[in-house]
């Protein structure tokens, strides 16, 4: 027989790849499964791509991750997508192998549905094992015959029989448990005690307790256990069975399966220990995040001060506004991009919470237009915009639909060439609000289509045509479409054909008419000068931030004052009696929650002002600064109208006092 018919032919699918996953070889068992030509795949496609979306993150987190630690994976269930579209469930064995420098996986596939019926008729066999067990004292020559038969199905288990004859105190080990074991004399079953001493101490009343409570209670047991085996290594097992009784109820026997799950319990540890692992990078991730959040936050303050200052010394010297408005396009950049950063990390921990009500989708998209409107220009892009003829309301946060709406518009301005084509299209379809953004940029591999969407995603056209970015503009937009209860989708057909994001999201039904949007409670007074002449304190170690910060109010007409740590600045608010406090929370000394707190005890500190001026800006950071006394919580770099609207809210506690 032509071994290689064989392999083409074999009851299985057999793949090598490179470690990668890139397809070096497939047998025509797995390529008629899944109806590809062997062209159509080899050094064309990686296995991972053919797995469904679940089967991908299996396989990153899981499969890899354990192939690279021991070399092996095996009784693995991914489910696989046919050419034509369907999805067959497969079992897959895979190692690791080296031939020279050469390092490839070798991988066996047996369709999930044949592996299946096997199991099935494994536990029709077990069944029947214990049936016949439970009869034991007429049936042993029967058993007898049956073990042969039953012996194959055992020991590719890893599994085998025992029995405890209660009246007599005698073990009894089935073949295949003794070759499990080691133990193949009679010194360990001649009474219940010497079976007991190869038990682990830790695991041996337990296991005493579960028996004895099956014989009493008159049910089956269950236990996990370690073994000692005759090399003096631990094997794990786990053990059911039931006692058997006469007609008047005494206990006669105890009988069991026993199955090895060694091999399981060190699988479940490495998991474990993967999981622990991975669990700890996220919560570093986190952490690291917060911190380049905090610390890319501070030197944007005194920039942001400083422009502030430029704008209200206006000039008509030419080169002095073109710096000021270049200089001001780079920080918002990075503003907004420190923002969808920890946004997007915010979303993926289920920490981000909508603050919805019934909005008009057209006030978010004349919103969204107005803020592309300069990198459009300068893109010299033809922007279109096609907006109802109706109110569409829908139950959505206003400030995240603009967000969706804009970090779409930006990022077909980015990847689309200068002088190209964007069409927003806004419209109703049945129950749903559809927003849909078209571009005549660079286009979306089909392969690459559904994963657009992940953190950090860029294709490889995208890193050398893009305008920058990090990749995180698209997951946040998903993200906030899901929290919404909406939908979105990438089409394109194919490398530079352009694509087109269409985002659905639910209409409400039966709205009440829209009212007018009105200026927030927090706006307060829009009059600038009724926020002046306010005593303002200054707490900040950053002396650039401070510094321009009280450069910046005085010109506004305040009166500051600057302390760089809280110590100096419980002094000077003792000294100074400010209206308002403007106070950083990562100080040398006293951090600002407690510097806020030590200035509600006091009798002249109870009605001061005290706004939260820092880098940290996630809700549990808001929820510390209100817990701590904080009138109000303002992110760096800040933004100076949302301040003077905060200290015109000051003005009116101050006269209302």
């Amino acid at each position: 027989m032509d071994l290689a018919y064989l392999f083409e032919h074999a009851p299985c699918g057999l793949v090598t790849t490179q470690t990668d996953g890139t397809i070096l070889h497939a047998n025509a068992t797995f390529c008629g499964w899944l109806g590809y030509s062997l062209d159509e795949i080899v050094d064309k496609r990686k296995i991972q791509e053919m797995f469904t979306i679940g089967g991908r993150f299996f396989h990153h987190t899981h499969w890899a991750p354990l192939l690279q630690l021991q070399g092996s994976v095996s009784e693995v269930q991914i489910d696989i997508k046919a050419k034509n579209g369907s999805v067959l469930p497969m079992l897959i064995n895979g190692s690791r192998h080296q031939q020279g420098e050469i390092r490839f996986d070798q991988l066996a596939f047996f369709l999930a549905t044949e592996r299946k019926n096997y199991e099935r008729e494994l536990i029709t066999a077990r069944k029947s094992v214990e049936e016949s067990l439970a009869s034991l004292r007429t049936t042993q020559e029967k058993l007898q015959e049956s073990r042969d038969m039953l012996g194959i199905a055992l020991r590719s288990a890893r599994m085998g029989v025992w029995s405890q004859n209660l009246i007599a105190d005698q073990i009894w080990w089935s073949p295949e448990l003794q070759q499990l074991t080691g133990h193949s004399d009679n010194e360990y079953w001649e009474s219940s005690q010497a079976f007991y001493q190869i038990i682990h101490p830790d695991d041996r009343s337990q296991f005493i307790a579960e028996i004895e409570k099956a014989i009493e209670s008159k049910s089956d047991y269950n236990v996990q256990f370690r073994i000692q085996h005759k090399n003096d290594s631990w094997l794990t097992m786990e053990t059911r069975g039931h006692a058997t009784y006469t007609d008047e109820d005494q206990a006669l026997s105890i009988v069991g399966i026993i199955m090895d799950i060694s091999d399981r319990k060190a699988a479940e540890e490495q998991l474990n220990a993967l999981n622990q692992q991975l669990s700890i990078a996220d919560r570093r991730k986190d952490e690291f995040l917060a911190t380049l959040g905090h610390e890319l936050r501070n030197p944007l303050a005194p920039i942001c001060n400083v422009l502030e200052i430029m704008r209200a010394k206006e000039t008509d010297d030419t080169f002095m506004h073109w710096s000021r408005d270049m200089i001001e396009r780079h920080v918002s950049q990075l503003t907004h991009l420190v923002d969808d950063l920890l946004e997007a990390s915010r979303i993926s921990q289920g920490r981000l919470s909508l603050r919805t009500e019934p909005i008009n989708i057209d006030d978010a998209v004349q919103n969204a237009v107005e803020s592309v409107q300069d990198l459009m220009k300068s893109s010299e892009h033809n922007l279109t915009v096609n907006k109802p003829q109706h109110p569409i309301i829908i139950d959505a946060d206003a400030t995240r639909i603009t967000q969706i709406i804009v970090n779409l518009l930006t990022n077909a301005g980015k990847y689309t060439p200068k002088g190209g084509d964007i069409l927003l299209n806004v419209f109703k379809q049945e129950n749903q609000a559809i927003v849909s953004v078209k571009d005549t940029g660079i286009g979306i591999p089909a392969e690459q289509l559904t994963n657009v969407f992940n953190m950090f995603s860029q294709l490889t056209p995208a890193l050398d045509k893009a305008q920058g970015g990090l990749g995180i503009g698209l997951s946040l937009v998903h993200g906030l479409v899901k929290l919404h209860g909406g939908n979105i989708v990438a089409l394109s057909d194919g490398e530079n054909q352009g694509s087109e994001f269409i985002v659905s999201l639910p209409i409400v039904t039966n709205p009440q008419e829209a009212l007018p949007k009105g200026e927030r409670a927090e706006d307060g007074q829009k009059d600038p000068n009724i926020a002046n002449h306010l005593r303002i304190l200054i707490i900040e170690d950053n002396v650039d931030a401070a510094e321009s910060l009280s450069f910046l109010l005085e010109f506004n007409g305040h009166t500051t004052r600057v302390a760089y740590d809280g110590a100096s600045g419980l002094s000077a608010a003792e000294e100074f009696r400010p209206n308002v406090v403007l106070l950083d929370i990562g100080l040398p000394d006293l951090n600002g929650y407690q510097v806020a707190g030590k200035i509600r005890e006091t009798s002249w500190g109870k009605d001061i002002f005290l706004i939260a001026a820092t880098g940290w800006g996630q809700d549990k950071d808001k929820a510390l600064a209100q817990g701590a006394g904080f009138d109000r919580h303002l992110v760096k770099p800040i933004d100076y109208s949302e301040l003077t609207a905060l200290l015109s809210i000051a003005v009116l506690t101050t006269a209302n006092d």
